[in-house]
């Protein structure tokens, strides 16, 4: 599956555009065996019609007896074995009708049996039981001996067909034909129809021979797709049976065929199996980041199926499961509206009032007699042999390596551990919020659900809630909570303001975010990620009545994750304090907006200014800036210390064009290797080497991503100094003290805009922030002569040309209702006015 990845990532077209090799392999198995099987048809065809036709039609009467017979028996069999349309079903169905009838007729005889030995049943009536089954075993015995001697023919046939032309043609002692003109062709007939039957016998031994394959491609595909063992020879068997099934009818229709529209077709299946199965393989490959959106999201009636599926307390607990990890795959392409009922089930999820209602249910890991027109028999002899190649595999491993590591998925079966169920679902239940509040009619619809947010708000508005969370299954439920409050709350008008009423007005919410914050252990970091954005947003919000208490404690929760220099030892646990780190400082930075809070978090000035350091990482450096900067607009700043100590800086900053390679990262090394890691050590030993260079350009776009996110912020941040603390005089100062060089910051903001003439936003905002310094600086006169020499306003011109349609655009769209302002200024004023001052 890491080829599903590694196409992604290369830009080549999606997986779900071309067939896998070893899903090509099969579906070549399969057009070989189907082809094979035709022609020995065909020749059945022929055979029967030459003997019927041209031998008996014609030579009836002059064939001698051994002939004859075997022409006879020939004919027989070749018509028993063309009759049905499917090469094995005559077969299955009096094989199955052999069993039924032998375990009904002992079935009877031992319930009678034992009636009457528990004096049930009278003498009388069990002797006339006994009289009536012997007076009818002749006829019964006749019906079974019928019916294996179907079976008989069905297997053996084309072996006894072989043998008796082999015979007669190595004696040919078919008669003479004594000078009678009637008896010329004879002989030519015969050897003609004889020979018909031995090449039918012998492609029939090649498509033996080829069928007998089957088990190995069925292993491969269900390795190479990563189908736990438990199910996925079974469905990949099922799989290939349906191939051949569609090959037989039309040779054209398996073109391109692949197990994932296998498995998504298997969802309009009325079968219950067949419809756990095709979930089960769907769910394998949403966890392997195969694009199964695309083939899902056209269909509407199996998305309404999947949802059905997910509110339906009868279903299986498994099938249930499945179904709401395949929805919260899709929530963000869906829209509540289209789908109806699909709030009330999801909201069904939730109801942890409910017992454990099907706690007791087995799960039906599959029924090989899903589809009633697929051979039983060859499903079950496919599967067999697969299973012993299974076994005799990890034998040979556990030999080999001691013990035997199974697919990485097992561990993750879709069955999960008993007592998980009802955790899985509402953790599945909570990602579907999640991903549905993206849309803000789909938040409107959750809110106005009845009795839907308190459901989401119940982990929040626990008693017990710090007690509990050290449980890390509840945790990841209020997780799951905290993040779909949080959604809510972001959205604008009404809905989200009521959200922010019901949680300001809960004190036991409140409280329990509070309480959050205070907490010491690493384990609930990621409660405290969500707890500190949920208050965030309610200090933010002027409607809310959030006491100041609380404030100050969550901004000194926030300073104090920001600035603290100490990293755990632990792997995993320094990746969650970097993304902590990192989620504080930019809920830091928005309430530093506020005028009562950044007068708070001056206090911390110095400490802030010194993350802009060099050697800290890029995004605490890009955060800092961001929180000075709103610092520096929304409260009464020290002008000499800002001048001194913080300008300088700031400038020597946007000077610099190189940043150590050590401290580049967005999130620092360790959490790349973090996520490498979650690939597991094997597959990452086994990366090819064209696939690290991928991920090594992948890290390299999110450098200069991040790169030019921090020069952005510096240029912000000195654009705000420039305008709101310090003269003009005191900033050609400080410009010229640190960029020595006659007219080198000039020089260094042309450089910038040429380095970011691109149709981007990032870089459309960095060449504007450029534009209104320089405007800033050409009001000045001494600058003029700079930047005619550097034809600043030519390059500036020629950005504007580049970047306009994606400016209007911004404007169509009314992007600037966030944090960061694009579409204003317009770049055409800023060229303007700079060609009037140069001029």
């Amino acid at each position: 599956m890491a080829a599903y990845r590694e196409d992604w990532k290369e830009g080549r077209p999606s997986p779900l555009k071309r067939v896998r090799p070893e899903e090509r392999s099969l579906n070549h198995y399969v057009l070989w065996q189907t082809y094979v099987l035709m022609a020995v048809r065909g020749l059945g065809y022929l055979a029967l019609l030459w003997s019927t036709v041209v031998l008996l039609g014609g030579f009836v009467t002059l064939l001698r007896r051994k002939d004859f017979w075997c022409l006879a028996t020939i004919s027989m069999l070749q018509a028993s074995r063309i009759v049905s349309d499917v090469e094995d079903q005559r077969s299955s169905n009096f094989a199955e009708l052999y069993v039924n009838a032998h375990a009904y007729f002992v079935g009877i005889i031992q319930i009678t049996t034992n009636k009457y030995a528990a004096r049930e049943l009278s003498r009388c009536c069990y002797c006339a039981f006994l009289s009536g089954l012997i007076l009818c075993w002749p006829v019964i015995a006749v019906l079974m001996s019928l019916v294996l001697l179907v079976l008989f023919i069905h297997h053996y046939g084309h072996f006894v067909c072989v043998v008796l032309s082999l015979w007669r043609i190595v004696q040919r002692d078919y008669g003479s034909n004594d000078g009678d003109g009637s008896k010329a062709n004879m002989m030519p007939a015969l050897d003609i129809f004889y020979s018909l039957v031995l090449c039918q016998g012998a492609l029939w031994f090649i498509w033996v021979w080829i069928s007998s394959g089957a088990m190995w491609l069925v292993v491969s595909l269900r390795r190479a797709c990563k189908f736990p063992e438990k199910w996925g020879s079974i469905s990949v068997s099922e799989y290939l049976l349906d191939t051949l099934e569609k090959c037989w009818r039309d040779p054209m229709s398996i073109h391109g065929r692949k197990v994932i529209n296998y498995a998504v077709d298997l969802l309009d299946s009325d079968s219950q199996k067949d419809y756990l199965s095709g979930a089960r393989m769907l769910d394998t490959f949403i966890k392997l980041d195969a694009d199964v959106r695309s083939v899902i999201l056209p269909s509407r009636p199996k998305i309404q199926k999947l949802i059905d599926t997910v509110g339906s307390r009868s279903s299986d607990r498994e099938i249930r499961e499945l179904a709401a990890r395949i929805i919260a795959y899709l929530a963000g392409d869906i829209h509540l509206t289209q789908f109806p009922g699909a709030i009330r089930c999801i909201s069904s999820v939730l109801d942890t009032t409910l017992p454990y209602w099907n706690n007791q249910q087995g799960h039906n890991h599959y029924s090989t007699q899903s589809k009633s027109k697929k051979s039983f028999y060859s499903k079950e002899k496919l599967i067999f042999h697969v299973r012993n190649i299974e076994e005799r595999r990890a034998n040979k491993v556990k030999a080999q390596e001691g013990d035997f590591q199974q697919d990485e998925l097992n561990n993750s079966s879709t069955n999960g551990s008993k007592g998980a169920g009802w955790n899985e679902l509402i953790l599945q239940g909570m990602t579907i919020l999640e991903k549905l509040v993206a849309d803000q009619q789909n938040c409107s619809d959750i809110c106005s659900t009845p009795g839907l947010l308190p459901k989401i708000m119940a982990p929040l508005n626990s008693e017990t809630l710090i007690q509990d969370i050290s449980i890390n299954a509840w945790a990841d439920i209020v997780n799951g909570s905290f993040k779909v409050l949080h959604r809510l709350i972001c959205v604008p008008e009404w809905t989200g303001r009521w959200v922010h009423s019901e949680i300001a007005s809960s004190e036991h919410a409140v409280s329990n975010l509070e309480e959050i914050l205070d907490e010491g252990n690493r384990n609930v970091e990621e409660l405290q990620m969500r707890a500190i954005e949920i208050l965030t947003e309610l200090a933010l919000d002027m409607q809310t009545d959030l006491s100041s208490k609380t404030k100050e404690i969550l901004l000194k929760k926030q300073l104090q994750i920001f600035l603290t220099d100490g990293e755990p030892e632990e792997h995993d646990s320094k990746f969650i304090t970097e993304r902590l780190k990192v989620t504080a400082g930019k809920t830091l930075a928005l309430l530093a907006k506020t005028a009562t809070v950044s007068a708070l978090v001056v206090r911390e000035y110095e400490n802030i200014v010194e993350v802009l350091d060099a050697k800290n990482k890029i995004i605490y450096r890009t955060i800092a800036a961001e929180i000075l900067e709103n610092l520096c607009i929304h409260h009464k700043m020290d002008k000499e210390h800002v001048k001194t100590i913080l300008l300088p800086k700031v400038l020597r900053e946007v000077l610099t064009t190189e940043a150590s390679e050590s401290n580049v990262s967005a999130l620092g090394d360790d959490a790349e290797n973090h996520q490498l890691s979650a690939l597991g050590n094997d597959e990452e030993k086994q990366l090819p080497k064209h696939k690290r260079q991928m991920k090594s350009a992948d890290q390299a776009n999110e450098e200069q991503t991040a790169m030019m996110e921090l020069q952005e912020a510096f240029l912000s941040l000195t654009l705000v100094i420039c305008t709101e603390l310090i003269s003009a005089d005191d900033f050609d100062d400080v410009a010229r003290k640190v960029a020595p060089a006659e007219g080198g910051f000039v020089a260094k903001l042309k450089t910038i805009i040429e380095e970011n003439c691109e149709d981007t936003a990032n870089s459309l905002r960095i060449v504007k922030l450029c534009g209104q310094i320089a405007v800033r600086m050409m009001r000045r006169g001494q600058y003029s002569a700079h930047f005619k020499d550097q034809k600043f306003v030519e390059t500036l011109s020629k950005a504007s040309i580049i970047m306009s349609n994606l400016e209007s655009c911004m404007l169509f769209a009314g992007t600037d209702c966030g944090t960061k302002k694009t579409a204003r200024p317009l770049l055409s004023d800023l060229v303007k006015e700079a060609h009037v001052l140069v001029a």
